[in-house]
């Protein structure tokens, strides 16, 4: 009986909609819950909607949002903001949140991405920008994103990492794939 009453008390737990339909189309119904959120100023609620999406996923709310949206959602979350999302939604969209971020902001957040999408994320500020995000890296990060974007847009040169390791010649491939599986401040993903 106690059960019962336990059970009775409960609130009914909000039914959530999905992201995604069955055919993978972003749920306008999911994309209005995140604007209403954004609208209350509900940074709890929106975490809650958010937090947990992959990049691709928020990039595709990103771009689903109006312009003013946008900006309130990179606002409203703070450092919890999938930078990376940005690496996934249109150049335009991408540039018109970046262009409410301050640059000190954004020379903070590239620390943190790994070079490619730090690479992405600043390749179209304009040079003013640009120079200035970078002005507010490390020496070392600074020179290497540098020399990224002198490759030009799109190539191999312009992806790829200039970071590497070095382990002993005795190593087999399984051990220094375990390696790097193991450290952390590696790239998640490695090729």
């Amino acid at each position: 009986m106690l059960l019962e009453t336990e059970t009775a008390e409960r609130p009914e737990p909000e039914s959530e909609i999905p992201i995604r339909d069955e055919e993978g189309t972003l749920e306008p119904g999911f994309v209005e819950l995140v604007s209403a959120a954004i609208d209350a100023h509900d940074g709890a609620r929106l975490r809650e909607l958010v937090e947990d999406l992959h990049e691709s996923d928020l990039g595709d709310v990103l771009q689903a949002l109006d312009p003013d949206s946008r900006d309130q959602l990179v606002q409203l979350m703070g450092h919890d903001f999938d930078w990376v999302s940005l690496t996934e939604i249109d150049e335009t969209v991408r540039n018109e949140i970046l262009e409410s971020i301050p640059n000190e902001q954004i020379s903070e957040v590239v620390r943190d991405l790994d070079p490619d999408d730090a690479v992405e994320i600043i390749a179209n500020l304009d040079e003013e920008d640009r120079e200035e995000v970078l002005a507010g890296l490390p020496f070392a990060e600074r020179i290497a994103l540098e020399r990224s974007l002198d490759y030009p847009e799109e190539s191999a040169g312009r992806r790829m990492t200039t970071k590497f390791i070095a382990v002993p010649p005795f190593w087999t491939v399984g051990q220094t794939i375990d390696f790097m599986r193991g450290d952390k401040r590696l790239p998640e993903e490695f090729f």
